[in-house]
């Protein structure tokens, strides 16, 4: 069975230094702009994003039952484990409330009667409440799956009951991340408009986090399987195909909800709404990227994703998903940046800081990933005995995959 670890020695170093140095850096510069809040918050959601995201793939890969869910539980459970860490760059963003909402200014609220009816939800206090019992909900149910996780790997004779008790609390725990999220996002990103409001705005949000989970989890997984035999044998052309698959239904669902809202708010007509895309429509550089997001965000990873020779090939496929994350790091700057004051491109400290949370988090997570086994040694999805079937595709299988690797397939994968 698969060692305890990899080697991630210098990869962690080299995070960690970019974490340091971004975060101080970006400090420095926009602080003395008076832009440090407005890059942090953005930076904030979208590395939070990525481990809240992993916690949803994480419970849908509980449910599940096929064998690619075994294969990719490691990375999901390392970027699961960063959640304390996430729940600390949370505070930061309790000392900006007053630079970055609106709500937080008494003379502003007197002056909008609908912020002004919102003011017993909209208020400094309440904000840190929330997002408290956010963090506390994610961190217990991560909580939940690590240490049943911990004890299937060293409990043998116990990994079904274990398995089946994760899978019967998944469910719930699916239900309480789609209610966090939904207002943690009003919260954080829809109050930054206080007057503004839409009722998919935490659905955007969610599908976007779990577009970024997944893609790293390609990258992990592929990255893991060129260090580790094991994990190489496992990871078939058809659960690479698997993991495509869902890469693009996720892009293909994220293009979906960004369009509806867009129909719903502008077929509205009402004025606290539009202004929204009237922005983003009328003013540049918002009007060029959202046409960025729209070919390059969708329409051309679905295309290329629609290949199966793309989603078969390991090289092929990280760089798609290395491409789906730097889409959705740019549809969340779409989305705040006009929000937090920015009237034109990414400023140096939007740069920074985001590479610095970025790297903290990366560091984090590859400690996590180098403290447990790489394959989760008594999950019972990876006990069937592996069962021949014919191959109708001749494709070439991934590299480093054997003959007879590409012919059997375990079953329910």
């Amino acid at each position: 069975m698969t060692g305890p670890s990899i080697g991630v020695s210098r990869p962690l170093l080299v995070s960690l230094v970019l974490g340091v140095a971004g975060v101080l850096l970006g400090a420095l510069f926009g602080l003395r702009a008076e832009t440090f809040f407005g890059a942090y918050l953005m930076a904030f959601v979208f590395w939070s994003g990525v481990s809240v995201g992993a916690l949803a793939l994480l419970t849908v890969n509980h449910m599940a039952g096929g064998s690619w869910g075994a294969l990719v539980r490691r990375p999901l459970e390392a970027m699961v484990a960063a959640l304390p860490l996430t729940a600390l760059f949370f505070v930061p963003v309790l000392f900006g409330v007053g630079a970055l909402y609106p709500w937080s200014d008494a003379a502003y609220v007197a002056a909008h009667p609908l912020v002004e009816f919102k003011a017993g939800y909209l208020n400094h206090t309440w904000f840190a409440i929330r997002g408290i019992i956010y963090f506390v909900a994610w961190v217990l149910i991560a909580w939940f799956f690590l240490r049943n996780a911990r004890e299937q790997d060293a409990r043998p004779a116990d990994a079904a009951r274990l398995a089946y008790r994760m899978r019967s609390v998944a469910g719930a725990a699916l239900i309480t991340y789609v209610i966090t999220v939904t207002l943690a996002a009003v919260d954080w990103g829809m109050s930054l408009t206080p007057e503004w409001w839409s009722g998919i705005y935490g659905l955007i949000f969610m599908i976007s986090q779990v577009i970024c989970a997944m893609a790293i989890t390609i990258v992990a997984t592929v990255w893991i399987a060129s260090r580790d035999a094991e994990v190489d044998e496992l990871l078939t052309w058809k659960r690479l195909q698997d993991l495509g698959n869902f890469l693009m239904a996720f892009i293909m669902f994220w293009a979906y909800v960004n369009v509806s809202q867009l129909i719903i708010q502008w077929s509205g007509n009402i004025v606290e709404t539009n202004t929204f895309y009237v922005l983003r429509f009328d003013v540049e550089p918002w009007r060029e990227i959202g046409v960025y997001l729209a070919v390059a965000g969708f329409a051309l990873p679905f295309l290329i994703l629609f290949s199966r020779w793309v989603k078969r090939q390991r090289a092929a496929l990280v760089v798609m998903s290395l491409w789906a994350l730097v889409n959705q790091a740019v549809h969340t700057y779409w989305y705040l940046a006009p929000e937090v004051g920015r009237t034109g491109l990414a400023t140096v400290a939007d740069v920074l800081v985001f590479v610095g949370l970025g790297g903290l988090w990366l560091a984090f997570v590859l400690r996590s990933l180098a403290s447990r086994t790489l394959v989760p040694a008594n999950d019972p999805r990876l006990k069937h005995a592996p069962v021949p079937v014919r191959v109708a595709d001749h494709s070439a299988p991934a590299r480093g995959t054997s003959a007879s690797a590409t012919a059997t397939e375990v079953p329910n994968a």
